[in-house]
Order: C-alpha cells, then structure tokens, then sequence
C-alpha cells in the first residue's frame, strides 16, 4: 500500500520581525506532524528574509520569496501568478494570515489556480493606520472578493473574527495555542535568570511587543514612572523592537531620558529567550490600544504572572485568575496602584488551567491537523 501524502498548506503571514502572528505559525509548525500536513511559506516582502527562515528550511519546507507589492506591484502580482501555476497541483490549502483586510489577492487568485481550501485568517481586532475613505473602499471591495473565492474563515478570537469578518459571518476559532511546558513557573530558572539580569531584590514589571501605535508604549512608560515613584527599586523590561518605522521605538527611548528613567528601564530588543526572561517577572502589563487574542498574554499566565490587560482587549484572554483589565482612560496613577496592590502576590503554577482551557500547542496542533485532513479530502 502505497504512503498516504502529507496535506500540503501554503502559509502568508511571517515578516521579518518577530511578534504574536509569527510566534503562533512556528509555534504550529514545530509542532505539526509533517506526515500528516507540511507548511511551506510566502514572504511576500521577499527583499528581506523572514524570521525562523533557517529553522523552516532545515526542516526540509520551502519559503518563496515575492517582491513587495509596495515596490513593485506588477511584478508582485506576477510572481503570485507564476508561483501559483507552477505549483498548483502541489497545494490543497492556501492561508492568509491577516491583521487587516487590506490585502487578499493570494485567497482571490488561488481559487482560478483550482487550489481547493483557500483560508483567510482574522488575527487582529482594529487598525495600525487611520482608515480614510479610500482604505474603507479598499476594504468592502475585498470583502467582496473573499465572499467569492473564500472557502474558510478562521479568528484566533471572537472578536478578531467579528471585527475583520463582521457579525453576520460565520467564522472557526483557532486558538493561539503555546508549548506549555517552556513557559510554566520554574523558581530555579526564575532565580537563575533575575541573577543574570542584575534584577535580584527589584520588583520587575514586563512588556512584549512590537514598537507600533497599537502597544501604547509611551502609555506604559507613563504608569512605570508612576510605579517607581513608590517603588524605587522598580524596574521595566521591554522585550522587543521596531519594525520598519522607528519612530514609536524612538519616542519610547526619548520619554524614558526625559522622565530621568533610563537607569530603570532595559530595552531589550528581540529575544529568543523571552519564557526565561518571564519567569524573571514579578508582573506583566500589556495597555494595548487593540488585539485579538495577544498570544503574550497567554504565555504571561502561564509562566504564573499577574497580569494587566488594557480593557480593549477580549476578556477571552481570561484563562486564569491572574488576569486584571484597567480603562485606557484611566490615569497612569490608577493603573500604577492596583498594579502595586498586588505585589506580593504568591506565585505559583498553573499550566494545567491553561491547558484545561484548550491553549496548550500539543492539543490545538491536532485539532489543526484534524482540520486540514477533513477538508482537504479529495
């Protein structure tokens, strides 16, 4: 008998830098059986590499690099189509892992290559960029192409779907779902990790994110200040970087000087690190000016932090008791004292909540699977 063939899927999505939407795709694909389904990716701004690109291409998938349809838009749409009809026969499913329904071609074209599951998937719950007039018309003109060629809606949450697809569309939740074990309270790697960062008796809170108008970076420096006013021994982290526009990055660096903070607050780029720099934490904030369901917030409960959520953001993130959201309308010195209130919180583990709650990979990976196999099915 012959060996049955993996289902093979077409990714869009990965960029250059490291955040939630990246994150989620290596964590799927680490953990995937490739027996079963094998990812290959699109980098679609292809004069840059994309990150994990060494790890996916030792492990035997492929990554096709497409010019930027901001530099070239011709020749953009063109290798779309090339790619496409060289591997047609190749691909079962293709997916468009999205933040914003600006752009669908790969779902629109793929349907005349007879590509047979074509995903568009919600990852985000608002807009990095004003929306004029045109980008609306832009966007209700793709609506209208993915009514045509979509075949699956997916949303990492209910109000990532809603928001992108709107109310009246039926859509499937995937969670962002993460390797638990890495991520769950250590106090010996806690311990290690403080003494490596210099962090032994401080109180220290944490971000990730990317430098960007959504993660309200300058917002978060305001309520450290106020932390450390009362705290003198605070310190921040800011585990991760700009991405092509430094400008929110730099604004963060010039409030931390002008606040006379510098000493207390550690920006520290990109990590591949970043479950041992949690398990260092004494508390996470995340004041978002919007999400889906921020994949951070889930490895943040996991490693058994108190965590702050901005109340823009789903209340699906609510896995354990751990979880506190405070009005973006709120001062800074709100936000400062409930956060100080529970300082001396006792830590402990609660991996099993998290995987109770569907959000460990080795459970979603098979589900995924499950999901690929049963739709693809000739």
């Amino acid at each position: 008998m012959d060996k049955k063939k993996p289902v093979y899927v077409l990714q869009i999505g990965m960029t250059k830098n490291i955040g939630g939407l990246e994150t989620y795709l290596m964590q799927q694909f680490e953990h995937i059986n490739n027996n079963i389904v094998r990812y290959d990716f699109v980098n679609i701004t292809g004069e840059y590499d994309i990150v994990f690109s060494d790890k996916i291409k030792q492990a035997g998938s492929s990554i096709y690099n497409i010019c930027s349809r901001h530099k070239n838009p011709i020749l953009h749409y063109y290798q779309w189509i090339k790619l496409l009809n060289k591997y047609k026969n190749r691909y079962k499913a293709i997916v468009l892992n999205a933040n914003s329904l600006e752009y669908v071609f790969p779902v629109f074209i793929a349907k005349f290559f007879g590509i047979k599951m074509r995903v568009i998937h919600s990852h985000n719950a608002g807009f990095e960029n004003k929306i004029g007039i045109c980008r609306k018309i832009l966007i209700g003109f793709n609506k209208l192409l993915l009514n045509f060629s979509a075949t699956h809606y997916l949303a990492c949450s209910q109000k990532a779907g809603k928001w992108m697809f709107g109310n009246n569309k039926n859509f499937a939740l995937v969670h962002n779902a993460i390797n638990v074990d890495a991520y769950k309270y250590d106090l010996e790697k806690r311990q290690k990790m403080r003494k490596n960062l210099n962090l032994e008796n401080k109180f220290v809170i944490g971000h990730v994110g990317r430098f960007v108008y959504q993660k309200n970076h300058k917002f978060l420096i305001d309520i450290f200040n106020e932390i450390h006013k009362i705290l003198p021994e605070a310190m921040l982290l800011l585990i991760g970087d700009a991405v092509e526009d430094k400008s929110y990055l730099n604004e963060a660096k010039q409030k931390v000087k002008e606040l006379n903070l510098e000493e207390y607050v550690s920006f520290l780029g990109m990590r591949n690190d970043v479950p041992e720099i949690m398990q260092a934490m004494d508390c996470f904030i995340l004041p978002s000016r919007f999400e889906g369901l921020p994949l951070v917030g889930i490895e943040a409960q996991t490693s058994g932090l108190w965590c702050y959520f901005s109340d823009v953001i789903t209340n699906e993130i609510r896995i354990t008791d751990l979880t506190n959201f405070i009005s973006l309308n709120n001062s800074p010195e709100i936000w400062a004292k409930k956060i100080i209130k529970n300082k001396n919180y006792k830590r402990r583990d609660v991996s099993k909540e998290i995987i109770k709650a569907g959000y460990d990979i080795d459970a979603e990976i098979k589900k995924v699977q499950n999901f690929y196999e049963r739709e693809c099915i000739q």
